[in-house]
């Protein structure tokens, strides 16, 4: 019996050394009960079924707590640069206090939910399975195209930013728009190789571009706080009537507060340390102190650059916008502190595509291998264990977009995450009522009502992101445009065939 079913799943012949009962003689008769079983020496593998290609793909567990940190931060944050709009449109003082307040109630309490459910369900496509368990396939399969459509709207645009860097930064200038279009499609491809060739080069490149992006920042924070002059500008709020006084070398501000709110969220995404989580070792221990540690890292890097710099009074608060950071240097440390933050800016928007695609890639690959997509799209290479066909879905969408407006597409791709979120709130409370008793490594404390209760404010949080997006009318049509698609492909796929005689 032993033999018949090991030999069923793996193809291998058995040798089995039977020992007889040290105070009894041997059992006489054919051997019928395993209980007689006392040894079983060695399991031979068979060398024709069970060849060296077949064992590659028993464990392909790689990513340490370091390698789940550095894809999470290079491609939820990838450094302080993006994240001057909070300050300027707010001010100072409502901007630092809000990524404080996010981060701790809306952030935080996410985050230990998506822990729990990666202890629980560690597999590739991470989130869809916890929806599929708890919604089933439809709704499965749904966020899981709601998140690939918000990995590709992200990815797409990082091309096309970073070749703004470089023609900002170093007068590089692109003559037509098909010459630019052609090197925002070449960026793109060569992003794309690390994916193709494996987890483990996908993690190499991530450490090396966090280490780079926190080397660079930690030296601009030194520099400002070397040339420290006064805190009054981070006590400063926004308001209607503001101006830069040039005498005062100060911002002159009166009236009502003005805050354009939408500005304020960065700490999305998180969910997405799920989706690879066949690739990680150990994940009853690994998922939350990667988690813990990446949301650490960034909060750290999003209020500590921006607020030693802020003390030097080096750059009025009020012309901080979107990708000045570099200028900012310039104003705290001269050429050589603007050239730092220069290259840790085009690092950063190089590594966000890539592990944009990488964690797409696996996405889709995790969702063939549990049947919301053809399993197609779950085939890997035999040579570096990568879902080769999932990263070409994921590549080729991307290589179409590249030439949408940023503006358009940045509330889309928060809406679609946000949507992604709540639905995985939702998932987690209904796992505890209908599977109470997997295995759950990392565990919310309180149970249901403290889910629920710890739940409501990043509700409320990802239902008005969702729900901004409609807000534009272009936003708001492009998010119907992509979505029906696949609202109709869930339908046909998982209702309408399966009622089909």
């Amino acid at each position: 019996m032993l033999e018949d079913e090991v030999s069923e799943k793996c193809g291998a012949s058995v040798k089995i050394t039977l020992f007889p009962n040290r105070e009894d003689t041997a059992p006489v008769g054919s051997f019928v009960d395993a209980d007689d079983l006392d040894k079983v020496d060695m399991i031979e593998p068979s060398l024709s079924l069970y060849d060296r290609r077949q064992a590659s793909l028993v464990n392909h567990r790689r990513l340490g707590v370091v390698g789940i940190v550095s894809i999470l931060y290079v491609y939820l944050c990838s450094g302080p640069i993006g994240s001057e709009s909070i300050i300027s449109s707010g001010g100072p003082l409502v901007g630092l206090l809000a990524i404080l307040l996010y981060s701790l109630l809306v952030g935080f309490p996410f985050a230990y939910i998506v822990a729990e459910l990666c202890s629980a369900f560690p597999e590739d496509g991470g989130f869809t399975i916890w929806v599929l368990h708890a919604f089933g396939p439809f709704w499965g399969f749904q966020v899981g195209y709601w998140s690939w459509i918000a990995g590709i709207l992200r990815g797409a645009l990082m091309p096309g930013t970073l070749l703004s860097l470089l023609a900002t930064y170093f007068n590089i200038e692109c003559k037509s728009v098909f010459v630019e279009y052609l090197t925002k499609a070449a960026i793109a491809i060569i992003l794309s190789i690390p994916t193709f060739l494996g987890t483990c080069t996908v993690a190499r490149l991530s450490i090396a571009v966090a280490a780079i992006i926190l080397l660079f920042f930690t030296i601009f924070t030194i520099w400002a706080l070397v040339n420290f002059s006064d805190i009054d500008d981070l006590l400063e709020v926004r308001r209607e009537n503001i101006k830069y006084d040039a005498d005062l070398h100060g911002v002159v501000a009166s009236g009502e507060t003005a805050i354009q709110w939408v500005t304020l969220f960065k700490f999305k995404g998180i969910n997405n340390a799920s989706v690879f989580g066949g690739e990680v070792k150990n994940p009853a221990g690994t998922y939350l102190r990667a988690i813990v540690f990446t949301f650490v890292l960034m909060v750290v890097t999003y209020i500590v650059p921006i607020t030693a710099g802020l003390t030097t009074d080096a750059l009025p608060w009020l012309w901080l916008d979107r990708d000045s950071f570099p200028f900012f240097a310039y104003f705290v440390g001269g050429r050589f502190l603007r050239g730092l933050i220069q290259i840790a800016a085009c690092c950063g928007s190089a590594a966000t595509c890539m592990a944009a695609i990488y964690v797409k890639t696996f996405l889709a690959s995790g969702m063939g291998e549990c049947g919301l997509v053809p399993t197609v799209l779950a085939k890997r290479s035999t040579r570096f264990q990568s879902p080769t066909n999932s990263a070409l879905l994921t590549l080729l969408p991307m290589l179409v977009l590249l030439s949408l407006d940023f503006d358009h597409m940045l509330p889309m791709t928060n809406a679609y995450s946000s949507a992604v979120q709540l639905l995985i709130i939702m998932t987690i409370i209904n796992l505890r009522r209908e599977l109470p008793y997997i295995p759950r490594p990392i565990k919310v404390p309180g149970g249901v009502p403290m889910l629920c209760a710890i739940a409501v404010i990043p509700t409320f949080m990802f239902g008005y992101i969702t729900f901004y997006a409609f807000s534009n009318l272009v936003s708001g049509i492009l998010m119907l445009v992509f979505f029906i698609p696949g609202f109709v492909y869930g339908w046909f796929r998982f209702h309408y065939r399966k009622d089909m005689p």
